[in-house]
């Protein structure tokens, strides 16, 4: 028997990442490994497949130029070679555009021959992000594979896409003996399956006539490597390389001589695929997994049996076993349980906080579209109707590059250049990270990695208004309101754009549910130069949040949980801004009351000169002693150039207050202050105030130990700043400081401070990571406005400062937040 052995481990960190979290990974791993590669590719008989992920590949040639190059030198001997794979590890999956994937693969195809001088025709095979592969993602993987030369291999898991077993009379899926207590005769099938243990060679399959070819993963085999110390609580068990090889050993017999059964004298061949940071990250102990990993690699080495090989390499020596469809549409099994079985789609659109960066992405590709259709209107082929010119190129793979051609050659250059950067800024933005890490049980809330990519998504849209102001004459007229279902919620969103901000309001649930600031409103040449500065090869750490911002994109709040039963039947909402509640003074405290109502009616949404201004109602029932309170409440929003105002009229239509009532506003924003370098995030809330004193009531969490409430009495509180330091990788810093002004009819009688969102999946995630602070959700005010006469009226307009801000003692009274 001889057996190959693919060893394909995957080096990946996303764009935007941390300072602190790579530098650790690569002390700890990255170094190592490239020390443990240098010593075996010496050694004849040793191959292996590295990929590394685009992201990861640019920061090393910004950070480590020095390590790139050894990398460069080692892919130049034999037993070293690279897997191809998508620049920004992104799902291109969720884009609403063809031609994305193609893309991906040919910026990737740039970064590894311009770095590491490998082309795409000596890639081993392609990588496919979280091995999440439906058929679109296939065939057009399978498509640029083509187009650029590249071997259309695939590494995908055995149990997932090859389902060993299919259902059967009496089984779990047979629907008559479930409903009528009888086996469905008709549950059966004539399609063979492979057992697991067949699924060691490369199986060939074609989607869309795209042919392509499969090397299955093996959980088995991902989950002993370098098992040498425990998972959890309660794992004694470890894996010496010894017996690593004996199990690759037992695999490979029994597929071969099932091979043998059917007639085919194959090699069978083992894909050990993992990821790198798996050796030293994960541990913490670099030497020890090194020296695991050496010895297995020994053992290999020195066994008749076994042999190291590369996919490509493999698949042209043994060729293929057969050709057998894949399961598509799925992903590996953890995967399966985290995406609720749905993949990637099932996070982005069934999560209320990233579901909004897909709004924010179709915004943009909107804005893109009427530019592509714009430049595709005047080309013309004799003969030939021109809308069919023009959906041929919008539903084509080559629509990016085919507009960029004819922007070159009949536009001035920038718009050409423009054109490509918001097309890097697009594809970015769908990087991995931020769509699955941030709903995974153990990593926590990863807003910040959204929060950059929101940033450069608001500058692309508004370059893409100077494009097309450039190609049509016509200038972007502002403010620009719109109704529409902007986060596909099946209701209704008033959309309000201006020269410095995107306002996002529910019509019914009168928030705003998204708010992103810029800090300038820059023309063609300035936006451009920026963005080719920061996106052509993405920058490692930049300064894009102090010029661009998301003021409103909070966390789901466990607070505002809709359960429909406790194994998982819930909905969390965002804690959304401006929104509007009710208390009653009970025994000394102020008590949250119930209210019902069916929520906020749209009076009106109009733009008013240099104003939007979205006029919204409601009936609102409280409890209030023996017999309900009925009130109006009629909220207007201002939204100018620079700021948004939001006005409240309450007035008790019905029933007579009881018991004292108060008003309380929810000031909400996201932003929160970051240290990259030594993890110490810094933010402080200035007040400035009139009049008698009132309790101002601030949370401290305290992780794992509840929380503690410090009260002071302040001054009517007129003015605050809540101002955030900022710490970027480079060591640069800023802050950027956001301002509300308010004017109540009558007087405040509390403020309450807290972070904006306190826990988020409370019960799905683990624990230490579903409880926020001021460092990951943000800030809420809210003031207590009591309701006097039947009436209480309150207002405040909120503003900010991108990039600056003020100091500590411009402001008489300072609560420092973190």
């Amino acid at each position: 028997m001889k057996a190959n052995i693919a060893f394909c481990p995957h080096f990946h960190q996303p764009h935007f990442q941390l300072y602190h979290t790579r530098e650790e990974v690569y002390r700890n791993s990255y170094l190592p490994w490239l020390e443990l590669l240098e010593a075996a590719a010496e050694e004849p008989g040793f191959h292996i497949n590295l990929h590394f992920s685009g992201p990861l590949l640019l920061w090393l040639a910004q950070e480590k130029p020095a390590y790139l190059q050894r990398l460069k030198t080692l892919l130049e001997k034999d037993g070293c070679r690279l897997i191809g794979g998508l620049a920004d590890e992104a799902f291109s999956q969720l884009s609403a555009r063809p031609d994305d994937i193609l893309f991906q693969v040919r910026e990737y195809a740039n970064l590894t021959t311009r770095f590491l001088g490998v082309n795409p025709q000596e890639w081993e095979g392609i990588h496919v992000v979280e091995r999440e592969a439906g058929e679109w993602t296939l065939y057009h993987l399978a498509m640029a594979a083509r187009m650029l030369g590249a071997a259309p291999v695939f590494y995908l898991d055995a149990e997932t896409f090859y389902e060993p077993h299919f259902n059967y009379p009496g089984g779990p899926f047979d629907y008559c003996r479930r409903y009528f207590g009888i086996h469905d005769p008709h549950s059966r099938t004539t399609v063979s399956h492979l057992p697991l243990e067949m699924l060691f060679f490369a199986l060939r399959d074609e989607i869309g006539g795209e042919e392509f070819f499969v090397l299955p993963v093996h959980s088995q085999f991902r989950y002993c490597l370098l098992k040498r110390l425990p998972l959890a609580a309660g794992d004694r068990s470890s894996i010496k390389p010894g017996q690593y090889v004996y199990y690759l050993k037992d695999a490979a017999e029994k597929s071969q001589e099932m091979a043998r059964r059917l007639g085919k004298e194959l090699e069978p061949v083992i894909v050990i695929f993992e990821d790198a940071e798996k050796l030293g990250q994960w541990s913490k102990d670099s030497q020890g997994d090194a020296s695991w990993l050496l010895e297995f690699i020994r053992l290999v080495r020195k066994d008749p049996d076994l042999r190291f090989c590369g996919l490509r390499s493999y698949l042209k020596q043994q060729g293929y076993l057969d050709t057998y469809p894949t399961a598509t549409s799925r992903s590996y099994p953890e995967w399966e349980n985290w995406t609720a079985r749905r993949g990637i789609r099932g996070v982005t659109f069934g999560d209320e906080r990233l579901r909004k960066v897909m709004a924010r992405h179709r915004d943009l590709e909107r804005r893109i579209q009427d530019v592509d259709r714009w430049v595709l209107r005047d080309i013309e082929i004799s003969g030939l109707p021109r809308l069919l010119l023009r959906d041929t190129v919008m539903d084509s793979p080559h629509r990016f590059r085919l507009v960029e051609e004819i922007l070159a050659a009949r536009h001035p250059q920038e718009l050409a250049r423009a054109y490509r950067v918001i097309q890097r800024v697009r594809n970015l933005a769908y990087q991995e990270d931020p769509r699955w890490a941030s709903r995974h049980p153990s990593y926590g809330s990863c807003a910040y990695f959204d929060l950059q990519g929101l940033a450069y998504l608001e500058l692309a849209e508004r370059l893409a208004d100077r494009m097309r102001e450039q190609l049509t004459g016509d200038i972007q007229p502002w403010p620009e309101i719109e109704i529409r279902d902007w986060d596909l919620d099946g209701e209704d969103e008033v959309v309000v754009r201006t020269g410095h901000q995107t306002v996002v309001i529910h019509a019914r649930r009168g928030q705003v549910v998204y708010q992103h600031a810029i800090r300038e409103n820059r023309g063609l040449a300035e936006l451009l130069d920026f963005l080719e500065k920061e996106m052509l090869y993405p920058v490692t750490y930049s300064e894009v949040l102090g010029l661009s911002h998301s003021l409103v994109f909070t966390e789901t709040d466990s607070e505002l949980r809709e359960e429909f039963y406790p194994e998982g039947g819930r909905v969390e909402r965002c804690r959304n801004s401006m929104g509007v509640s009710f208390a009653a003074l009970k025994d000394g405290e102020w008590v949250p009351l119930e209210q019902e109502s069916p929520g906020y009616r749209l009076v009106s949404a109009k733009t008013h000169e240099a104003e939007a201004i979205i006029m919204l109602e409601q009936s609102v029932n409280l409890p209030d002693g023996d017999g309900p309170l009925l009130l109006r409440v009629e909220k207007n929003f201002r939204v100018s150039d620079k700021s948004l105002c939001m006005s409240i009229e309450v007035q008790v239509v019905d029933g007579s207050l009881r018991e004292r009532v108060c008003l309380v506003p929810e000031l909400v924003t996201s932003v929160v202050p970051s240290d990259e370098r030594e993890l110490k995030p810094s933010s402080w809330l200035g007040i400035e105030g009139e009049g008698d004193e009132v309790v101002c009531e601030v949370l401290r969490p305290r992780t794992g130990e509840g929380s503690r409430c410090e009260v002071s009495r302040l001054p009517q509180p007129r003015r605050l700043a809540y101002v955030c330091e900022n710490i970027n990788g480079r060591g640069s810093t800023f802050r950027n400081s956001l301002f509300w002004a308010l004017d109540t009819g009558s007087e405040i009688k509390q403020v309450v401070i807290e972070p904006a969102v306190k826990s988020y999946y409370r019960g799905h995630v683990f624990d230490s990571h579903s409880e926020l602070g001021y460092d990951a959700s943000g800030l809420l005010i809210r003031p207590y406005v009591e309701i006097i006469g039947g009436q209480a009226s309150f207002q405040v307009e909120f503003s900010w400062q991108l990039g600056s801000g003020p100091e500590r003692d411009e402001y008489r009274h300072v609560l420092q937040l973190l």
